[in-house]
């Protein structure tokens, strides 16, 4: 692939050039204040730490869930500078094993949360005061699947649908 632009690359081997995080292909200012959120401030901090590095601080910090965020910051730092486009980055060959890196390590995380007492639901980890063994709270508490309406384990008991508010 020839270098679409060489002189942005030299300028940047030389350090006349500093790019801002919206300036990299995919990103915006919504995606550099997720980023700052969790201590990403600029592209050489972004390219140290990686792309997936990245999207799991900002999921770990509940700003987002989704992994249009993770096919964009791969876009940006692959091929340096110019980047490719996010939604080519989720039709690629790329898109298996960064969704399988992200699942085992949230797997990994969630796992190391509940040997250490805490209860995760809904992607949210919260510190029981009690074990699981006895609180039976934690035993009856709903658990969202992704794809599926929030429903409590109440309404699921008794045969009930939830409610549905009106929306106008």
């Amino acid at each position: 692939m020839p270098d679409r632009n060489p002189k942005v690359r030299r300028r940047l081997a030389q350090g006349k050039l500093r790019l801002r995080l919206c300036d990299l292909r995919n990103l915006g200012p919504q995606s550099e204040r997720l980023l700052a959120a969790v201590g990403i401030h600029d592209v050489e901090s972004l390219r140290r730490r990686g792309a997936l590095e990245a999207y799991l601080a900002v999921r770990h910090a509940g700003l987002t869930r989704s992994l249009n965020l993770l096919w964009a910051l791969a876009g940006a730092l692959e091929p340096w500078p110019e980047g490719r486009e996010w939604r080519e980055v989720a039709a690629s060959e790329a898109r298996l094993p960064l969704m399988l890196a992200v699942e085992s390590r949230l797997a990994a995380r969630r796992s190391t949360l509940e040997a250490g007492g805490v209860t995760v639901r809904g992607g949210e980890a919260k510190r029981s005061k009690k074990t699981a063994a006895c609180s039976s709270k934690s035993a009856t508490a709903a658990i969202w699947v992704p794809g599926l309406p929030f429903e409590t384990s109440r309404n699921l008991k008794r045969g009930r649908a939830p409610k549905k508010k009106n929306r106008r």
